[in-house]
């Protein structure tokens, strides 16, 4: 899934954040003008002066939102919203450094507009006033920006269900449609035209794995996980089929430990993984293709040696929805190619 952090860089500085703070200027300075009005200030409260400050105050506003920013996007990665546990200890870290934001970036202003004004000593009553003021500013400002972005999170967060159940349909059809096309029909009916000739017994035997793939797609089409048990059994069906058809130029290994067989596992993953060696490699009695598949406590990988056909053009259509797959559950897939080989690890659920 896609993290919110990713995010951030891409949005922050956005036309929406930038008249929300414009906005925030002008009620501050507002306040501020009238409460100067109220004790006798008059000039304080007239458009030019308005105006002045609010061309002062905005930049100052930029700069502490980049640091509350900077602020919100650590403590989104060490102290996460969603755990109970971090969450006091989140809103407390960030009260304290919300106020020491506040508070230097003041006392930084206020030496700057003294030395550039050259002054002496900046008065402690002056410095506590606007350290003040600074403080609620900041407070209010990071609560606006930590709703602004749970909002974005949100909103991000349904987008990508909703493109992953997209994805997830059109997943669900590639399978029901590379698996019952015409070609492998027809390559399937072919092999077993050959077998009833000499070997009937063997004929039957492909005739019933024939029968047990299209039910296990079927079946398992419209499952988001399959245990692995149930996927290498219907794997074994369909390397039956292939070598039934390639005879000994096609060398398959399964290589899976009992105790990973209960672990979960995207529906048809293997299968079209080894469909996808058998498709774009070529296979003959000088160069049999081998192909081995292994489990590890966490992964399974599928692994086959490289001697692709010159003609075939992969689009790699197979493994974009294997990853598709994957991503329902914040998992990636890996791949490993290199001249002579060719690997891809998929996560034991």
């Amino acid at each position: 899934m896609k993290s919110i952090n990713s995010h951030h860089t891409k949005r922050f500085f956005n036309w929406r954040l930038l008249l929300l703070l414009a906005l925030y200027a002008i009620v501050f300075q507002l306040a501020i003008s009238f409460s100067y009005w109220l004790q006798g200030n008059e000039t304080a409260f007239t458009f030019n002066s308005l105006f002045t400050r609010f061309l002062i105050n905005y930049p100052n506003l930029l700069f502490i939102c980049y640091f509350d920013y900077r602020l919100i996007r650590k403590l989104d990665l060490y102290l996460p919203w969603n755990s109970n546990n971090t969450m006091i200890k989140r809103f407390f870290l960030e009260f304290v450094l919300g106020l020491a934001i506040a508070i230097v970036w003041v006392v930084f202003i206020n030496f700057v507009i003294n030395l550039y004004k050259e002054q002496g000593l900046i008065p402690i009553n002056k410095i506590f006033y606007s350290a003040i003021i600074g403080v609620i500013i900041n407070i209010l400002l990071l609560l606006t920006m930590e709703f602004y972005f749970q909002y974005v999170r949100h909103y991000e967060t349904a987008l990508d269900n909703e493109w992953l159940k997209k994805e997830n349909m059109h997943f669900q059809y590639m399978i029901l449609k590379n698996q019952l096309n015409p070609h492998f029909l027809f390559n399937s009916l072919n092999t077993l035209t050959s077998l009833v000739s000499f070997d009937s017994s063997k004929a039957k035997d492909f005739i019933i794995k024939l029968s047990n793939v299209y039910r296990h797609v079927l079946e398992q089409h419209n499952k988001e996980l399959v245990t692995l048990e149930e996927e290498v059994s219907f794997l074994k069906d369909y390397i039956f089929l292939l070598k039934t058809r390639f005879d000994s130029n096609l060398q398959i290994t399964v290589r899976v430990k009992n105790e990973h067989l209960t672990k979960k596992i995207a529906p048809m993953a293997l299968q079209i993984l080894v469909e996808n060696a058998v498709k774009h490699n070529s296979i003959s009695e000088g160069k049999p293709l081998k192909i081995d598949i292994f489990s590890n406590v966490d992964s399974i990988t599928v692994h086959n040696i490289v001697q692709y056909k010159k003609s075939e053009v992969s689009w790699g259509i197979g493994l974009k929805n294997i990853r598709t797959q994957y991503l329902q559950f914040d998992q990636e897939i890996r791949i490993v190619s290199t001249p002579n080989n060719f690997k891809v690890i998929l996560p034991l659920l």
